[in-house]
């Protein structure tokens, strides 16, 4: 069997899975059996991140692949992130590329926060975020919808909500300060950034506008993105 069918590498928080994406189902399954045998020392933390790239997977695919590594492991997962295969054209990744610089550039604020930010694990959820629903992770996490009232985001790093923002939002969640929050549109009900709060009156509307939220001089401060 090719050895390269999955790959374990060692990251920041955690080990990303790579997995070939025109293999079968089962033959990555035992490909995986067998590297999560003969690589003990992957796991040898008690709680620890997971992210598979290479191949979408199925919510029962991923399933499987995990209970084969907890089995085998006796890991405790503590986070999981499926990252899928995208193909990007060289046009798509330069204009990509254009549009983060003209933000940096118009923001410096904002853009030595990315840059303290780049060596962090991302977490991207598509989906809004439901009442009751909360995600936690080691890293920033960039959430591809809403995040309704009642729901929760608590990060180590950043925050980006491509969506509205209605639910309480905590980043830099082990006291970092430098991190910011953003939202194409900020109704928060509470924002954390470290250990700074800031509440947002339910009765005041706001204008729909990309904004992000940055900590100075100890308090939160709200700004449009793109001015």
């Amino acid at each position: 069997m090719n050895k390269n069918i999955v790959i374990f590498k060692g990251v920041q928080n955690g080990i990303l899975i790579m997995l070939d994406s025109l293999a079968t189902f089962e033959d990555i399954e035992l490909a995986l059996l067998e590297k999560v045998k003969n690589a003990k020392s992957f796991f040898q933390d008690a709680n620890i991140s997971i992210t598979f790239k290479g191949r979408n997977l199925s919510e029962d695919e991923e399933g499987k692949l995990l209970k084969i590594i907890s089995q085998e492991s006796g890991l405790d997962i503590s986070f999981v992130n499926n990252i899928p295969t995208i193909n990007v054209t060289e046009e798509e990744e330069v204009s990509s590329t254009s549009s983060v610089t003209n933000i940096e550039q118009n923001n410096p604020i904002f853009q030595n926060y990315i840059l303290d930010s780049k060596n962090n694990l991302t977490h991207f959820h598509k989906g809004s975020i439901r009442s009751g629903q909360k995600i936690e992770f080691n890293g920033s996490v960039v959430i591809i919808g809403d995040v309704n009232p009642g729901g929760q985001i608590v990060a180590e790093g950043n925050v980006v909500v491509l969506g509205k923002l209605k639910g309480v939002i905590h980043a830099g969640c082990r006291g970092d300060k430098n991190c910011f929050i953003s939202a194409l549109h900020m109704m928060p009900s509470q924002l954390i950034i470290g250990d700074c709060l800031a509440y947002f009156p339910n009765d005041i509307k706001r204008d729909i506008m990309p904004e992000y939220a940055y900590v100075k001089d100890n308090q939160i401060f709200v700004e449009q993105l793109i001015k």
